[in-house]
């Protein structure tokens, strides 16, 4: 008869949070003993830490033709304890458009900022929009998106 037990153990994150930092590698030990056989496995797990930017882009279309108007939405998440201010978004893309600052003004603490803007490519095939929260205290909150530009109709450009 096979016996199936299974275990479950808890870390409470009290313990690790302050321990962590962005660029961090996390360690998972295991170690099994089958209890019939007295046979032990092992196994080991490495995990990086990634810290998350806060910036998050949405688009209304990752495919859209060339100078076909689309949405994109951007927005930041301010997670510290202090306002922000003079803050606004670095918007880049080659061939989707020149770069473009969104002003935001002040961030309140614990509090999420969004912009939207209308953009249109005019170069074909796939493009990176890069998007950057800029303000003195915050450093790296970037993100992008890639977007995906067809050619248009010869009679959608008239």
């Amino acid at each position: 008869a096979v016996v199936s037990t299974q275990s479950t153990g808890t870390v409470p994150p009290s313990d690790y949070l302050k321990k962590i930092k962005a660029g961090s590698v996390i360690n998972l030990f295991l170690q099994i003993r089958v209890q019939e056989t007295k046979q032990v496995f092992a196994t080991r797990e490495s995990f990086n830490v990634k810290k998350g930017s806060g910036v998050t882009i949405v688009c209304s279309s990752k495919t859209v033709k060339q100078y076909e108007d689309f949405d994109v939405t951007v927005s930041y998440t301010n997670s510290s304890a202090a306002k922000l201010t003079r803050c606004h978004f670095y918007l880049e893309g080659p061939g989707i458009r020149r770069s473009k600052k969104l002003y935001c003004g002040t961030v309140q603490a614990n509090s999420t900022i969004e912009r939207k803007i209308s953009l249109s490519a005019h170069r074909m095939g796939e493009r990176t929009l890069l998007v950057k929260f800029c303000n003195s205290k915050v450093a790296k909150a970037t993100d992008q998106i890639q977007i995906a530009v067809e050619e248009a109709e010869a009679t959608e450009i008239i």
